[in-house]
């Protein structure tokens, strides 16, 4: 009966003491808010090379019931603590890792790996952007407002097919997000002035907007909305492209837009415009060579432009800030100029003869202009020996 009391006794203990050390475990791991992090093997890689990654949580990992990652390539979720992933097309992607506890507890962590193509660029005809920046100055490139829309609709293929076959050296297009998260060209966040359709695009789906038929002077075209991608496809290795993406600030959809050029290996072929030092800034941190064309054109964007560090390669200035007192520094510190002559205007600029707008823009040093006219002010440039073809 003695050894019976003894024995019952240890085992009570026992289990008292594994009771006790569970909930101690458990008070524990809820006083202590998850958090969760991770580390790759390199922190920049190339196309369908392998990455690792490494979780790591402030539980320990029996604590831990499952790790799941977003690698935001349109991969399948992983969930493993420490997997290799390998990217087909080249971006900048935020992967994701959260993890979840015993207790039901949360927590993620989010990190940018970004990723370059491991073949060089195919510039087709032309040479690379940056080296063509390089050979401005006295001479000058004229870019097509809205791609060359003379003999068809503003921002279409076709408007882009036609610059290339009038040697204009870039076009302008204008970037807009749809309802389904896809990048279309347009110009207006609705389709009334462009298209057969009234819709505001960030209310309406791809799909629905292609069924839209763009205008030209006023009569419905068979030609449909471009997307960017679309768009590109049709530029690379014949044009040089300025995206205009001033129209929204957040990360995700500059990274969007980067994703898709990157993804066609055409960063050192296009130009990103934006009108703030912040988004530059996040450009510039994601990939050293995108090439950024910041908005300059009043005093305190040109401020803000000149306390970047590094400084975008080439800046839009308007009336504000044309002068010598604003320019010189600039060209003296291999900074660019851009600037528009004739945009949204019904005057035509002479092809040959005396031209005070294009004068101006030149007097200040000036070397890619923006116009609707890019043929006539190409002449006008090619007259004066100034035109860099």
């Amino acid at each position: 009966m003695f050894k019976l009391r003894k024995l019952l006794f240890l085992f009570l203990s026992i289990s008292f003491v594994q009771c006790s050390k569970k909930e101690i475990d458990n008070t524990t791991v809820q006083a202590l808010e998850l958090k969760t992090s991770f580390t790759t093997n390199v922190a920049q890689t190339t196309v369908n090379s392998q990455v690792q990654f490494s979780g790591s949580s402030n539980n320990t990992e029996s604590n831990i019931v499952f790790w799941e990652w977003d690698f935001a390539d349109g991969t399948s979720v992983v969930n493993t603590q420490n997997p290799s992933h390998s990217f087909s097309l080249a971006g900048s992607y935020f992967v994701k890792l959260t993890v979840k506890n015993i207790l039901g507890q949360t927590a993620s962590f989010s990190k940018r790996i970004l990723v370059k193509n491991s073949t060089s660029a195919n510039y087709g005809n032309l040479i690379g952007f940056k080296e063509k920046l390089g050979l401005l100055n006295p001479k000058a490139m004229v870019a097509a407002h809205r791609a060359y829309h003379k003999n068809f609709p503003e921002n279409s293929i076709a408007a882009i097919n036609d610059a290339v076959v009038n040697h204009i050296n870039i076009v302008e297009i204008d970037t807009r997000l749809t309802l389904d998260n896809e990048l279309v060209i347009m110009h207006d966040p609705t389709t009334t002035r462009t298209t057969n359709g009234n819709f505001t695009i960030a209310q309406k789906t791809l799909t629905e907007l292609k069924q839209l038929r763009l205008l030209f002077n006023g009569s419905a075209t068979t030609f449909t909305i471009p997307t960017l991608k679309e768009a590109l496809e049709a530029a690379k290795g014949k044009v040089y492209v300025n995206i205009d993406a001033s129209w929204d600030n957040a990360v995700a959809y500059y990274n969007k837009i980067y994703n898709t050029v990157a993804a066609l290996n055409m960063v050192n072929m296009v130009m990103i415009y934006t009108e703030s030092a912040e988004v530059a800034k996040g450009l510039l941190e994601m990939d050293a060579d995108v090439i950024v064309l910041l908005g300059a054109g009043n005093a305190t964007d040109y401020n803000n432009a000149s306390n970047m560090n590094p400084k975008t390669s080439v800046w839009h200035l308007a009336s504000a800030t044309l002068s010598p007192n604003y320019t010189n520094w600039p060209i003296n510190n291999g900074i660019k100029l851009w600037a528009n002559a004739y945009v949204n205007s019904i005057s035509t600029p002479p092809v040959f003869g005396n031209d005070g707008v294009v004068d101006n823009l030149i007097n200040n040093k000036i070397s890619l202009i923006q116009t609707d006219y890019p043929r006539e002010i190409i002449s006008y440039l090619q007259g004066k020996n100034l035109w860099l073809q």
